[in-house]
């Protein structure tokens, strides 16, 4: 670079210059220090935070630390609050340890916490040269496994550091380990296990290595030079292990501890069909190649696994919602982990199908979760925006081609009869459109305020802010009687209701119906009916968060029942409960642009 070009440079940085506190800038900005670069983006491009995942998440790589002195009840509260307001089912914790401390971690997390957390053993790498070294340790992980470990984490010290008394290395593939491996085989438990680290590790620390200032702050991370052995021998040595043991599940941590190389990790996952990833701590690396990663996971849905690698953080956890679920550009990943290179990341908004098994299913497969111990799949809608517009009861309003339908679903057996909605906003309040097929219409109440609910109807449920124990519920008849009211809930008991009796013209709904193959008129012969509803923001005011804006959520959920032959059916979005108020697991609107 020329000496002009280089001036040039110097000024540059001065308009994306933040030094750290207490720093003094140089009297030259050509004599600023890398380590005080902190350059600040001066692209303007869409920003969006997730709080909740589109459906529950197991993180399977997480470290909580481990014994009955570190995980008081204060710590365990504190990560289960952080799950909780991110959206976590379930963390794997990889610190259980072995022995008393294993003990001692399953008890204060998987037994006091049921379905919260998932605990792992180690090896007791003491005593290497012991002939019998591996039956030991084969014997004590058993012994773990009869305590209530889920499986065995593996660091990448095997590799890199542990040796023998003669100073050699203990290789991955090492016989000794062969009985540990067909340990996990036996009791069908998988190894999570972190070898190597990432490739500009094993480079020299120059002017060349893209991660000089992780590895300048951080010099015992580096891992080039005589002492340590090639990347390329230590990813081998673990291949060879998986080849060797095809009975036991391996699931590479770090993205198969090779994320810069998706060629590579895509021909072991065809090679080794015991072989699984994670993406702990590499989105990083992932997010600066988003069409290739996109590919990597439509292709390989099936073998990807959600992790963190970082302590329960809100969020860190949402950074990863972000990058997983959004086409968001050139965004800050740091808050996920920490600062790994000098790169922002790019969203790869992977489908639905792909998100729920990377978010959990993968993971309830590979640990033997049962449907009770599963999270369930949570409901997300994209509710696009509309121009206020007149009700026909039909749904032949155009603006409703804008949107598609949204199935509601059978709970249990009952009238084969098909139940879907649609929703819109405006600036003013919410659209609803239902529509079910019917032989008759099992509906006499024609007054407001009735017991709707024991007659033919259609709901709605919406609970814009969740700090607050009150949501509000919309029921509309095939007649068109309607039942509005703020119901106040807390912990699962419904504690009161209250009918909104209102002359104010700017909180009145509107509704009408529609039937389709005969009279709208009780008892009638029908093939189905439709029935829209407005529901004006200033109505739900007292909720909080009531005026929603692109970007808001809101937790709802809609239903049908339907009472025709004497008996109920009942259709719902997000699947709850014996009760329609089991408002925790209400699924989520997100308010679309």
């Amino acid at each position: 670079m020329s000496s002009p070009a280089r001036l040039a440079f110097g000024y540059c940085v001065t308009l994306a210059l933040a030094l750290p506190a207490g720093a003094q800038a140089p009297d030259d900005i050509r004599e600023l220090k890398l380590r005080d670069w902190e350059p600040r983006s001066m692209l303007v491009a869409r920003a969006r935070v997730l709080e909740k995942p589109m459906f529950p998440v197991i993180d399977i790589h997480n470290h909580l630390g481990g014994g009955k002195q570190f995980l008081t009840e204060e710590r365990v509260n504190r990560y289960l609050t952080e799950m909780d307001e991110a959206g976590v089912r379930t963390v794997v914790n990889l610190d259980g340890g072995f022995g008393d401390r294993l003990k001692e971690t399953v008890a204060a997390l998987d037994r006091a916490y049921p379905g919260r957390f998932l605990t792992f053993a180690l090896l007791n790498f003491d005593g290497l040269d012991e002939p019998d070294w591996g039956v030991r340790e084969a014997k004590r992980l058993e012994e773990s496994f009869q305590a209530g470990a889920r499986g065995l984490k593996i660091h990448k010290s095997l590799g890199l550091s542990y040796r023998y008394t003669d100073g050699t290395l203990m290789p991955i593939d090492d016989p000794k380990l062969d009985p540990v491996w067909e340990t996990c085989a036996k009791h069908k438990k998988p190894v999570v296990i972190h070898v190597s680290d990432p490739a500009a590790f094993f480079t020299p620390l120059d002017r060349f290595n893209e991660r000089w200032h992780e590895l300048n702050a951080n010099p015992g991370w580096l891992f080039y030079g005589p002492k340590f052995p090639k990347r390329e021998e230590i990813l081998a040595q673990l291949h060879r292990a998986i080849e060797k043991h095809p009975h036991t599940t391996f699931v590479n941590t770090h993205f198969g501890n090779n994320a810069e190389d998706l060629e590579s990790v895509a021909k072991n996952l065809d090679k080794y069909p015991n072989m699984y990833v994670d993406i702990d701590a590499r989105i990083s690396e992932l997010g600066r190649q988003p069409y290739a990663t996109r590919r990597f996971f439509l292709k390989y849905a099936d073998r990807i696994m959600f992790g963190t690698d970082t302590t329960p953080r809100r969020e860190a956890f949402r950074i990863y919602y972000r990058f997983l679920e959004t086409d968001d550009e050139y965004f800050d990943c740091s808050a996920s982990h920490h600062r790994q290179g000098f790169w922002n990341i790019y969203g790869i908004y992977l489908p639905r199908d792909v998100l729920e098994k990377v978010y959990y299913r993968n993971a309830a497969r590979l640990f033997g979760l049962d449907v009770a111990e599963a999270p369930a799949a949570a409901k997300v809608l994209r509710v696009r925006p509309t121009d206020d517009f007149e009700l026909s009861g039909d749904g032949s309003a155009a603006v409703w081609t804008q949107t598609d339908w949204e199935a509601l679903s059978p709970r249990g057996d009952g009238l084969p009869y098909d139940a879907r909605f649609k929703l819109l906003y405006s600036k003013t309040g919410l659209y609803v459109l239902f529509h079910g097929t019917d032989r008759k219409l099992t509906a006499a109440f024609t007054k407001d305020f009735e017991e709707l609910w024991k007659e033919d109807v259609c709901e709605l449920f919406v609970w814009p802010d969740e700090s607050q124990p009150a949501y509000f519920e919309y029921e509309i008849s095939p007649l068109a009687a309607e039942l509005a009211i703020q119901v106040a809930n807390a912990d699962g008991k419904l504690l009161r209701w209250r009918p909104y009796h209102d002359d104010d013209a700017s909180r009145k709904t509107r509704r009408a119906t529609a039937a389709a193959g005969g009279e709208k008129s009780p008892g009638a012969s029908v093939t189905g009916w439709t029935a829209e509803a407005f529901i004006p923001y200033e109505l739900l005011r007292p909720l909080g968060n009531a005026v929603p804006s692109p970007g808001t959520r809101w937790r709802a959920n809609f239903y049908r029942v339907d009472y025709d032959d004497g008996r109920a059916t009942g259709w719902d979005w997000s699947r709850v409960g014996r009760s329609f108020h089991d408002y925790r697991n209400f699924g989520t609107l997100v308010f679309e642009p």
